[in-house]
């Protein structure tokens, strides 16, 4: 049992690095973002894309796999509702993030071509990847909510 209990906590450091991360790369993004000059923006955005995101994308992958690690030590069936309904938001989730992702690099280019972040265009296409990212977090804290009031 105390692999299990290692595993839990290894599974929670993992949570915590994932949210840490997705609030830290949206406030980075963001203040500069708010800066206005164009080559900061795609400087940001550019290392947001190139670092930020892989990162987060391994988080992403490691969750579910000692998730499920966790769930196969305790013996529980995978046919539960609480897990299925978990798995379920959380691929919702992650593909609402890969558009996110999509949305940023297009946002960059618009960005750096237009010569800043006061277009209507790249305005309109920052709204749009908000709204990908507010979607994928939500997706993502029921997730949370569902692995916390799971009954063990």
């Amino acid at each position: 049992m105390e692999n299990y209990l290692l595993f839990r906590i290894l599974h929670g450091a993992a949570t915590l690095l994932f949210f840490g991360g997705l609030a830290g790369l949206g406030w980075y993004g963001w203040r500069n973002f708010r800066a206005g000059d164009a080559a900061l923006v795609g400087l940001s955005l550019r290392r947001i894309l190139l670092f930020g995101v892989p990162l987060l994308i391994l988080s992403a992958v490691a969750l579910p796999v000692s998730g499920w690690w966790m769930v196969d030590m305790a013996g529980l069936p995978l046919g539960q509702t609480w897990l299925l309904g978990g798995a379920i938001l959380y691929l919702f989730g992650c593909i609402a993030w890969l558009l996110l992702f999509g949305r940023l690099s297009r946002l960059r280019e618009q960005a750096q071509a237009e010569g800043g972040p006061g277009s209507a265009q790249v305005r309109r296409s920052l709204k749009f990847g908000a709204a990908y990212g507010l979607v994928g977090l939500l997706l993502f804290l029921s997730v949370l909510a569902l692995m916390l009031a799971k009954p063990l």
